[in-house]
């Protein structure tokens, strides 16, 4: 892991550093000089197969759509030009002539995706089991809770990037406003920047779809026609928006053992574009480059077994990136 990083690393997964050797019981950052020689390498997808499909790596891909990469990328980093158009017929090709020619002028960056991973050691004394034998499978559930907890730092991280990009607004939501005619601006300001509403998504913090509901159902609301807007689900929010979708980010984090757990969005809202299957140039304003690791998929596991303690590690290689900032909105929401 890149040094410069580990800090806000550790912030984001509550995680500690105890030198090259973890304690047990405790989660500790991956180190990428570690010899995970001899251990059982593999993709974690066919590890943890049989167990419930987890909510938090679906959120991730609809948050930030990933497309694979090598460790080193390129992409162009727009201009605000995905949307040209020939208004004045200067497409069009008199006898004897050329075609127009045009260029998109964007600027190409190089990046790469970083090693992101944790470890945790665990005590063969604290494992579950039945007549004196330890109940299988336990290791895929260490192991699935490792990918978690990294999923929800890369979505914080993510989020906070979108964050820094975003054009704020200040809303309020009550019994005299709408707020979902707030959302509907919103959305419309970013289909005027980023050009479409087709790949364009609300991202609705919890807090902030909480308190929609409750302006919604204040009991001194004007029975205007919008009080039945409490009741719609994302999906129908979503066709009145006219957006891709309506995700509620409902997420929790806690940045240590004891500390407060507090919401990921809160009372924020952000609307920006995504394409489900992203190239590197497509107009989009946020992807996330994902580079193979051992074992060929895009998350990897190594165990590695002692007498009376195991070492689980999980790890991947991403980046999440933003090419392209017009359209990316944020409103700022208030509750009276």
């Amino acid at each position: 892991m890149n040094p410069k990083h580990l800090n806000q690393f550790l912030l984001l997964t509550g995680a500690t550093i105890i030198g090259q050797t973890p304690e047990l019981g405790q989660i500790t950052v991956a180190n990428s000089t570690q010899n995970y020689a001899g251990s059982l390498a593999q993709d974690i997808t066919g590890y943890l197969a049989g167990l419930p499909s987890n909510d938090e790596s679906a959120m991730l891909e609809m948050l930030f759509p990933g497309v694979q990469t090598n460790d080193f990328f390129q992409f162009a980093k727009g201009d605000d030009e995905g949307y040209l158009t020939e208004a004045d017929g200067s497409d069009i090709r008199n006898a004897g002539a050329s075609f127009k020619r045009v260029q998109y002028k964007g600027t190409t960056v190089t990046d790469s995706t970083q090693q992101k991973g944790l470890t945790m050691r665990v005590d063969h004394k604290t494992l579950p089991k039945v007549n004196g034998t330890v109940v299988p499978g336990w290791e895929n559930r260490y192991a699935a809770n490792l990918r978690n907890r990294l999923i929800r730092a890369d979505i914080v991280r993510g989020i906070a990037l979108v964050d820094a990009a975003a054009t704020n607004t200040a809303v309020t939501f009550s019994a005299s406003t709408n707020p979902d005619g707030l959302l509907r601006a919103q959305m419309q300001r970013t289909r005027v920047a980023a050009g479409s509403l087709a790949w364009a998504q609300m991202v609705i913090g919890n807090a902030s779809w909480q308190g929609r509901i409750d302006a919604y159902e204040a009991a001194t609301r004007a029975n205007t026609g919008s009080v039945n807007h409490s009741d719609y689900t994302p999906e129908d929010l979503a066709r009145y928006l006219l957006a891709k979708r309506v995700i509620i980010q409902d997420g929790i984090k806690q940045t240590s053992k004891g500390a407060t757990k507090t919401d990921v969005l809160g009372l924020a809202n952000y609307s920006y574009s995504v394409t489900d299957s992203p190239i590197l140039d497509d107009p989009s304003n946020v992807k996330r480059a994902w580079s193979p690791v051992k074992g060929g998929g895009e998350w990897a596991v190594a165990i590695q077994e002692y007498d009376v303690f195991t070492d689980i590690t999980v790890w991947h290689e991403s980046k999440i990136f933003i090419p392209y900032t017009a359209g990316i909105e944020k409103t700022t929401v208030t509750l009276a």
